[in-house]
């Protein structure tokens, strides 16, 4: 029974279907200094219904606060984020051989093309859209900041 379900976990967390969605997000970023650990933050936020459904109408105006305040999406945050870690950097990998982003200084990510191919699932959309727009969260605030808005305190 344990091999089937690390065989659908294997299937559900495919690289090539969850690459699009940090390109989506890196595409509208503006970068910062150390923006690479962005990263990290964005499988936990947005493959998680309640932080999707929090963040349905996030616009310019909206601020971390908004996340990190509400408990049903922060509970088990920092286990998303620990479960999410080695197939983060396996899109950004994947990102990276294909020519998709690079790294530049100071762990800038840097979006070349952002015509990826992305297999097109329902499931999947409302998350792409919360990518796209989760850059409005973190504009204004550096990288330590988020980490400790969000309670993580080591990479």
């Amino acid at each position: 029974m344990k091999k089937i379900v690390d065989n659908i976990s294997i299937i559900q967390n495919n690289i090539f279907v969850l690459t699009p969605l940090f390109v989506a997000f890196y595409k509208n970023y503006q970068g910062k200094k150390n923006d690479l650990l962005l990263s990290y933050l964005i499988l936990p936020i947005v493959l998680n219904q309640k932080c999707i459904e929090t963040l349905q109408n996030i616009n310019a105006k909206s601020n971390l606060i908004k996340l990190v305040s509400n408990k049903d999406c922060m509970v088990g945050f920092s286990e998303r984020f620990e479960f999410y870690k080695q197939i983060t950097n396996q899109c950004i990998q994947y990102a990276i051989d294909c020519r998709y982003i690079k790294i530049i200084d100071n762990l800038q990510v840097k979006v070349i093309n952002d015509e990826i191919q992305s297999i097109d699932l329902v499931a999947l959309s409302a998350s792409m859209n919360l990518a796209s727009k989760l850059f409005k969260l973190f504009k204004s605030l550096d990288i330590v900041h988020i980490y400790y808005a969000f309670g993580i305190k080591n990479l």
